[in-house]
């Protein structure tokens, strides 16, 4: 009777603790930032400037690379453009009064494009964002 106890106790124990005896090496971090597509790590900038100064610096850029304006909010900071048959919005946030941030993204959610279309508005508006715009009366 002894003898089956401790063959029930040693099977036990060997099947309970095996997944302990396993390879437990985390993943590098370096390998799950590879594996993100360059596009998505485009979808968000940071500028330093002002909110009202990059929108208006994403509507030249916009204009720039001949894409068509279809809509703009100037209250919400949104605009809807549309660049190779495909619609996308683009939003500009405000930090704090000196950092602002932009977000591009399709807007029928599919993520299908070239990295290069938000490559060019990036590049144009880090390009001239020394330039700031003024109100005229």
């Amino acid at each position: 009777m002894k003898k089956h106890i401790f063959i029930v106790t040693l099977l036990l124990f060997v099947t309970i603790c095996q997944p302990s005896f396993a390879d437990t090496v985390p993943i590098p971090v370096s390998s799950v930032i590879k594996s993100i597509p360059p596009v998505a790590q485009d979808f968000y900038k940071s500028y330093k400037t002002s909110s009202e100064n990059l929108l208006y610096l994403l509507l030249s850029a916009i204009n720039a690379q001949n894409y068509s304006i279809e809509e703009i909010q100037f209250k919400t900071g949104s605009v809807l453009f549309k660049a190779y048959s495909k619609e996308f919005v683009a939003s500009v946030c405000d930090k704090d009064g000196y950092n602002s941030f932009i977000k591009i993204i399709p807007a029928d959610n599919n993520y299908n494009f070239s990295p290069a279309l938000l490559e060019k508005l990036h590049t144009y508006i880090e390009n001239n964002n020394k330039i700031i715009f003024h109100k005229i009366l």
